[in-house]
């Protein structure tokens, strides 16, 4: 028997006019109305406006998701991932079609949803039970296998607003899986974290895969999906487009990607034009390793993979770092490189160890490529998100007021001998 059976799902969503937008029919009728509207100086709406535009999220879709598997939902921002999840999860209701699942669903579809940062561990187990449908005495009987699985034997009576983002990442995920789940829905989470951690989460799915569990997995983090998943669906405007094999479906839609970016190859594209495009925006290790989120203690890359279709070209790098819309820095390289032959180059940006903060992150690049004198930019203004995240306990000692950066700076200490007024 499957754990997950989808029929026929979709999402629609109602979004209105702009106002003063003309009316979606032109009449006679509206017409005088709005000469009377005019005399009469009313206050009254003269001319009805246009109905609600439908907008579906999610549209026909049809799964059979089996026991042991986990499944890895890709496509572009809007493709309908999360709206996917949110329905199973039944924080929005579906407005066609049915889903039937068997056994205890839980999410992790935000780090530490739930959380009450002003409680410690215990409390907060005992809550998130309760949220799952599991009593107290039987979330008791777990809370020992909870704290070991997530490493914090030492921290299980200090309140969670000390706690760093990568002791939070280890709580939510062993809170969840601890919870007995038969379907697991997790967005971008099993994307974060340390290595050590990521395999012994990995090693952990695959022990519970063996006795039923089902997870339902979203990420934009290719690398990720294809070690973790053992099969991928594919998203495109909230229609299934590919099911199958990870590795055949990820390169499809990779292939798909580019593709869409060769059609748009004119000045008037932002990630394209005539003599180069944008491929891809990632985030790099030290060692070139890609990662899903950085360890904030670590330097780390972020890596801008273009392809120029001429020789002779010279290009300007440059990104944008963001949070909640607010720019926090903007990096220029101040070097005008020189691209001799057409191909496939990668740019580089480092950012230091100890410099970002434990938060949600938006990265913005641009390309200028010049040719005979000439500027052509390349613009990706949501390049790529991420959160940096943080294993360091020292950070116990941290107040709960978290900077969008945090620099570590040197400090000093002196004593002064002369007798200050």
């Amino acid at each position: 028997m499957n754990n997950l059976t989808i029929e026929g799902l979709g999402k629609c969503y109602y979004i209105e006019p702009p106002a003063g937008e003309a009316p979606a029919r032109f009449s006679p009728r509206n017409l005088v109305r709005g000469i009377r509207h005019r005399l009469s100086g009313s206050t009254e709406e003269a001319v009805p406006r246009p109905d609600p535009r439908e907008f579906w999220a999610l549209r026909d879709l049809s799964l059979e998701v089996a026991p042991g598997t986990i499944l890895g939902i890709i496509g572009a921002n809007g493709a309908g991932k999360s709206t996917l999840l949110k329905i199973l999860a039944r924080v929005t209701p579906p407005t066609v079609g049915r889903v039937n699942g068997l056994g205890r669903v839980v999410s992790l579809l935000e780090l530490g949803a739930g959380f009450d940062i002003e409680h410690p561990a215990r409390e907060n187990v005992i809550m998130n039970a309760a949220l799952n449908g599991v009593s107290k005495t039987e979330a008791l009987k777990r809370f020992d296998d909870i704290i070991e699985f997530a490493g914090m034997q030492e921290f299980v009576n200090t309140p969670l607003k000390f706690f760093s983002s990568g002791m939070y990442l280890r709580l939510a995920f062993a809170v969840a899986i601890k919870m007995q789940p038969r379907i697991l829905l997790a967005d971008e989470i099993l994307a974060v974290g340390d290595l050590a951690f990521q395999e012994r989460c990995l090693e952990q799915l695959e022990r519970m895969g063996g006795e039923g569990l089902t997870v339902l997995f979203v990420s934009h983090d290719m690398e990720a999906i294809m070690r973790v998943c053992n099969r991928v669906i594919w998203l495109d405007h909230g229609r299934l487009t590919k099911d199958g094999d990870p590795e055949e479906v990820v390169t499809e839609y990779q292939n798909a990607s580019w593709a869409q970016a060769d059609i748009a190859r004119s000045e008037k594209g932002r990630t394209a034009n005539r003599y180069a495009e944008i491929m891809s925006i990632r985030l790099v290790s030290a060692a070139g390793n890609e990662v899903g989120a950085p360890d904030v203690k670590e330097p780390f890359m972020l890596r801008i993979r273009f392809r120029t279709h001429r020789g002779r070209l010279f290009v300007r790098c440059a990104a944008d770092l963001r949070v909640r819309r607010e720019l926090i820095f903007r990096a220029i390289d101040e070097e005008l490189r020189e691209l001799p032959d057409e191909g496939i180059y990668d740019a580089f940006m480092r950012i230091p160890g100890n410099f970002l903060s434990d938060v949600n992150y938006t990265a913005g690049v641009s390309l200028v490529i010049v040719r005979d004198g000439k500027d052509y930019v390349l613009v990706n203004y949501n390049a790529l998100s991420f959160m940096g995240y943080s294993s360091d306990t020292a950070k116990m000692a941290r107040t709960q007021r978290v900077g969008l950066i945090s620099p570590r700076m040197e400090w000093s200490v002196e004593q002064v001998n002369a007798v200050v007024a």
